[in-house]
């Protein structure tokens, strides 16, 4: 019931979810975007309550507040609702997740799993002479244990779904956040500068996936099969993280558009700071625009890899905030040394022989450092 969540196939940066394709990285990009909109993300978090690791505690005990366990019922119709908004899930069949939620938590099944309980009690009281004629057996088969058990495991994989889901869409939100936000301090967007990026942000993390080599078609024209990896992952967590990273093994990384704000993916080592397919908050002429092209009107030009007295600049500002936010340097050692960046900025950009032979190494930790130390004393 819950297993298809988690399956994906990859073939040459793609990914095949639900019949359909996509560029790898997709995923992550998509959860970036909607983790906050209409509280589709969020409200899956929101659902979860305490009440899920209640009843989880509850039936792994012994008992159940049934009360309690109907309300968590609808709590997880409610999660339910926000699922398909949210790619992957917008390719699966929730149906099927619905029914049965609605099946299982209700009274009825809660006083049947309460009565279970209550017959279990009464097996662990017998006479050991009444076990050893087999009275036990006879009472577990009249009361059919196997039925309702099956119902209580259904339930913990229903309840541990959604209660390790809102977990994975925080943190893998987080994380992702994080990767765009340090993005351009990167001296190239690829996969060899923006790899130590990510391993230093995401970590070791260690998931469990069941994989084997299928056979898929290119498209629905194609007639011959290609190689694919068919993916089976323990969590959302490690279905985005594997999402991200093969997405960035084939150049796909998602970026923030600095006119609409959403975040989109891109398919190359460009520094492309506005998407091409959102709309520009404003109208140019009476109509609607695409980000690129406000960003055109604002003469607000891209810039690419062509001006390295900035780029290195903007990254040394940028490992400064770090810093300082670690708190290995000060505030006022972190203002003293942004200050000395942007005067040796200044200089390159009005002196060509001081930006070719000496701007570097100045913008360099080690020399930007101890001339702010020598600046601060």
């Amino acid at each position: 019931m819950i297993s298809s969540f988690f399956t994906a196939d990859y073939r040459d940066g793609r990914v095949l979810f639900g019949g359909k394709s996509y560029p790898a990285g997709v995923f992550a990009t998509h959860l970036l975007g909607k983790f906050y909109i209409n509280d589709t993300a969020a409200r899956i978090a929101v659902f979860r309550d305490e009440l899920n690791f209640h009843i989880l505690r509850q039936l792994r005990d012994g008992y159940l507040n049934i009360t309690e366990f109907v309300k968590t019922g609808a709590n997880t119709l409610e999660a339910l609702k926000a699922l398909p908004k949210l790619r992957p899930f917008d390719g699966v069949n929730t149906e099927e997740v619905r029914n049965a939620v609605e099946t299982l938590f209700t009274e009825n099944v809660g006083q049947e799993i309460c009565d279970y309980f209550a017959a279990k009690a009464q097996l662990s009281l017998l006479p050991q002479e009444e076990i050893a004629a087999g009275a036990a057996e006879r009472i577990k088969a009249a009361a059919d244990f196997s039925c309702t058990e099956q119902k209580i495991e259904d339930i913990r994989s229903v309840l541990r779904f959604f209660d390790s889901l809102a977990d994975d869409l925080i943190l893998a939100h987080d994380k992702l956040t994080q990767f765009c936000n340090h993005t351009d301090e990167s001296e190239r967007l690829d996969e060899a500068h923006l790899l130590p990026l990510a391993l230093g942000i995401f970590g070791e993390h260690h998931f469990t996936q069941n994989g084997r080599y299928i056979a898929v078609k290119k498209n629905v024209k194609s007639k011959s099969a290609t190689l694919a990896k068919r993916l089976v992952f323990d969590s959302y967590y490690s279905l985005i993280l594997t999402d991200f990273f093969e997405g960035l093994h084939y150049g796909h990384y998602p970026r923030r558009c600095e006119i609409c704000g959403k975040y989109f993916l891109m398919q190359s080592a460009r520094r492309q700071k506005y998407c091409s397919y959102g709309i520009a908050p404003e109208l140019y002429r009476g109509n609607k625009i695409s980000c690129r092209k406000y960003a055109a009107v604002l003469n607000r030009k891209e810039k690419a890899e062509n001006d390295p007295i900035v780029a290195i600049y903007n990254r040394r500002c940028a490992a400064i905030r770090t810093e300082c936010g670690r708190g290995t340097i000060t505030k006022n050692f972190a203002e003293a040394a942004k200050q000395l960046a942007k005067e040796h900025k200044q200089e390159a950009l009005h002196d060509e022989q001081y930006a070719k032979e000496e701007y570097r190494k100045a913008m360099s930790r080690a020399t930007l450092y101890a001339e702010a130390d020598r600046t601060i004393k």
